[in-house]
């Protein structure tokens, strides 16, 4: 686990417990943005004890600070992905199979300077989410 990600939860008044260590470790493993509900079933497979509640609340905290990005898709289920080592970046789904695909790009960026310019917000962040068909699901 990365010193930054250390000093953001020290910086946040928190502390490393075995949970969030576990639940980070999921996420730094996971090459795509997973549910609460995965990261409890992998937990439990790996026979970390972490119940759903646990993983909700450090996914909450998580993102709180910076650590965690969600990711909303269309099938309603919030997703998580941790920030630390992955530039910005958007993602696409199948509406068919569900597949999601990181897209390592950010289309948006003279946008975001033009949203600025019109608003003068500082904005901070932002989502762009596309969906369509796979090969597989045309």
């Amino acid at each position: 686990m990365a010193s930054s990600m250390l000093d953001r939860l020290k910086a946040g008044g928190k502390k490393l417990t075995k949970p969030r260590k576990a639940i980070l470790a999921v996420l730094e493993q996971s090459p795509l943005p997973i549910t609460a509900a995965d990261v409890h079933d992998r937990l439990k497979a790996q026979r970390k004890p972490a119940d759903l509640v646990t993983v909700y609340r450090n996914l909450a905290m998580l993102q709180e600070l910076g650590l965690v990005n969600t990711v909303g898709l269309h099938d309603g289920q919030m997703r998580y992905e941790v920030r630390h080592g992955r530039e910005h970046h958007h993602h696409i789904q199948c509406r068919g199979c569900g597949k999601i695909v990181d897209l390592m790009l950010c289309p948006i960026k003279k946008l975001t300077a033009l949203v600025e310019a019109k608003t003068k917000f500082a904005v901070d962040s932002h989502t762009l989410e596309f969906f369509g068909w796979c090969p597989q699901c045309r």
